[in-house]
């Protein structure tokens, strides 16, 4: 690791062990499958954490760390989503065009997938400085696996408080 990337990482939002995980250990792992991989491992993260809304979704998003998201534009067969905000900026201004988003796509494009029940992929659609932005396409006519959709029993982000909160609350 290279001091440069050592400062960087240990003064970003996400810090020196999330950051070294994220951007320079899964890469070193898996290589040039680092996109894919991580989009079907982004997939199963979200098997994980299902989430019924999209205003669920987005705050998962940032309480993963993955950043702040954005429903930019809908459609009965697509949604356009940003991805933005202080981590976001800082790993692309890190890594530029080399920046991984795939584990992020993979999760919106699953939890895309549980709430529309219809099978759902997503891309990057486009990268910028500061952001990026995820197309997420469906096909109204081809059912979600419904063994899989059926089963899902979403989580309650609404009813729980986080460690901090309930320290404030005392």
């Amino acid at each position: 690791m290279s001091q440069k990337l050592y400062d960087s990482l240990l003064n970003s939002h996400r810090g020196l062990m999330n950051g070294s995980l994220r951007d320079v250990i899964l890469p070193a792992i898996l290589g040039k499958e680092t996109d894919e991989m991580l989009y079907w491992i982004g997939k199963d993260v979200a098997r994980q954490f299902p989430v019924g809304s999209l205003e669920d979704l987005q705050l998962i998003t940032r309480q993963l760390g993955f950043g702040e998201l954005s429903l930019q534009k809908k459609t009965t067969t697509s949604q356009q989503w940003k991805l933005s905000g202080p981590i976001v900026q800082e790993r692309i201004k890190q890594n530029g065009e080399q920046t991984s988003f795939g584990l992020e796509i993979g999760f919106i494009a699953q939890e895309i997938e549980f709430q529309l029940m219809t099978v759902a992929e997503a891309e990057l659609s486009e990268r910028k400085k500061d952001c990026i932005f995820i197309e997420v396409k469906n096909d109204p006519q081809n059912k979600a696996d419904s063994e899989r959709t059926e089963l899902i029993t979403f989580l309650d982000l609404h009813n729980h408080q986080s460690a901090n909160d309930k320290k404030q609350d005392n």
